[in-house]
């Protein structure tokens, strides 16, 4: 799936994932397969690039959390 993200982003495309039929996710699954996209791509491009459908609150908050947790820890590590 990352492959697929990459690519087209890489083609400055927007793309929506869907999650219908699936009731949560783990944090490792956020991890590789879209928190690991802030090592190529920033923060607000992937805000305007990737969009969230048929969730629920628990994949909501899971996404949400992890990438707020990474981009404060990218910001503290450039502020060392």
């Amino acid at each position: 799936m990352q492959t697929m993200i990459k690519s087209a982003f890489r083609n400055d495309e927007k793309i929506t994932l869907s999650f219908k039929g699936v009731d949560g996710v783990t944090s490792s699954y956020v991890k590789t397969a879209l928190i690991d996209l802030l090592k190529e791509f920033g923060f607000d491009f992937i805000k305007n690039h990737l969009a969230f459908s048929d969730t629920n609150s628990q994949i909501n908050k899971l996404i949400n959390d992890r990438f707020k947790f990474e981009v404060k820890k990218r910001k503290s590590l450039v502020n060392c």
